[in-house]
């Protein structure tokens, strides 16, 4: 029975366990997206499957605790991965779909490297936005390294951090992630 740091809503949990159980579902978003099958199963391995190890936050005493659990579901992106399966998602979930699968992707394989996924000591008080995840140059997580889902720029967000995101592209294909993945791993020194 998988392990959540949070609640999860009913109909996400069903979602996740349907997901678990299929055994086709991997080469029909292979084919779908016209990229590796072993890039599909290591992302459901990652996000619906495996156990990892969190940093949990407590808002109220500025203090992290450590997890050891799955992902919370998140009915979204379960909505997206049966679509995919099925090969109905509209345009603009397409788009998105790609991207998570190019985060996911990304992030599981630079956890795997030993990044946690999010920096400890990237945990503190911030002067503006209070206690939270603050990631910096030098405390960072592989979630904070992997392109972002939702910006136009997956790597907008480099820059906050105070990283060099020049030349780092994601094909809107998504066909490029293992080079991507290798120049990231570069740039971070892994």
């Amino acid at each position: 029975m998988p392990k959540y740091f949070k609640d999860a809503e009913p109909k996400a949990i069903r979602q996740y366990a349907e997901i678990i159980a299929l055994t086709d579902d991997v080469s029909k978003i292979a084919n779908y997206l016209e990229i590796s099958s072993e890039i599909i199963y290591k992302v459901k391995e990652h996000i619906f499957i495996n156990e990892h190890e969190l940093d949990i936050p407590n808002y109220e005493a500025n203090t992290i605790s450590h997890f050891k659990g799955n992902f919370t579901p998140d009915w979204e992106i379960a909505d997206l991965w049966l679509k995919a399966t099925d090969r109905s998602l509209p345009p603009r979930e397409l788009t998105k779909f790609k991207r998570l699968i190019a985060h996911e992707y990304i992030e599981q394989a630079l956890m795997a490297d030993g990044l946690p996924y999010r920096s400890p000591q990237a945990w503190r008080n911030h002067p503006i936005r209070g206690f939270g995840n603050s990631p910096t140059s030098e405390h960072y997580g592989a979630h904070d390294m992997a392109p972002h889902a939702e910006n136009p720029n997956p790597f907008s967000h480099w820059d906050r951090i105070g990283k060099s995101a020049e030349g780092l592209t994601l094909a809107d294909d998504i066909s490029n992630l293992d080079e991507l993945l290798e120049a990231i791993r570069e740039r971070i020194g892994l």
